[in-house]
């Protein structure tokens, strides 16, 4: 696994995903990581197993449970394909509007099917709503804090 590198993979359809994963990929780099960032909208299931670092995926829940428009089909991917991700190390950041009941499905679900394919969670998910940069800064500090007992990095 390389130690100096984190993959972070967001899902959006308003920009809030692309938006948090461009902060975290500055902070990976003040940290002295690589952070390699991909939108799911032109990212395969393939590709996330060939994957040899943490990945960090950042995704919002759209209407009722479903993933962004421009994350369905990885996301339909990710649910039919079988792939050994046994070798991957991930965590996943969620956000969605607490008004409907299936508040971060999205995210939920490819947390239970990377660990159903074997990936290994280092850092539990985590779920945020409408005032996610609030608790966005909170989660930061929770997943450097793990960056750092895991893979050495600073905080």
């Amino acid at each position: 696994m390389s130690e100096h590198k984190l993959t972070i993979l967001y899902g959006t359809e308003t920009g809030n995903c692309r938006g948090l994963a461009q902060k975290v990929a500055a902070k990976a780099q003040k940290n002295g990581l690589e952070a390699d960032v991909f939108d799911l909208a032109a990212y395969s299931v393939d590709q996330l197993a060939a994957v040899d670092n943490p990945v960090l995926v950042i995704i919002s829940t759209w209407d009722e449970g479903a993933p962004p428009p421009k994350a369905r089909k990885f996301c339909a991917d990710l649910l039919s394909q079988t792939p050994d991700l046994s070798g991957l190390s991930y965590t996943v950041l969620a956000l969605g509007d607490t008004e409907y009941e299936q508040f971060c499905e999205c995210g939920r679900q490819i947390d239970a099917r990377l660990e159903e394919l074997g990936a290994s969670c280092c850092l539990e998910r985590t779920e945020l709503g409408a005032d996610f940069m609030v608790s966005y800064i909170g989660w930061s500090k929770k997943f450097w804090k793990r960056m750092a007992e895991v893979y050495g990095v600073a905080k």
